[in-house]
């Protein structure tokens, strides 16, 4: 594991963290676009050979992060 894999291994993880304690607090536009964050940067962290396992996380939290973005105001 390279250092660069290793940063995004460990900063992804920290920000899963960041993002549960943030949507506990009830910031949940942010805890999703921080989740999403890190999703990235945990698959690119992760040496997969296939598409499948490479690509669809990605895919999915980049829908994540639109979806976060349209959410309406919820005040």
């Amino acid at each position: 594991m390279s250092i660069s894999n290793r940063f995004f291994s460990t900063g992804g993880y920290l920000a899963v963290v960041i993002a549960v304690a943030v949507g506990a607090a009830g910031y949940v536009r942010s805890a999703a676009i921080i989740l999403s964050l890190a999703t990235i940067a945990i698959a690119m962290a992760r040496n997969a050979q296939g598409r499948i396992e490479r690509y669809l996380p990605i895919l999915l939290a980049i829908a994540l992060f639109v979806m976060a973005i349209a959410l309406p105001h919820g005040r």
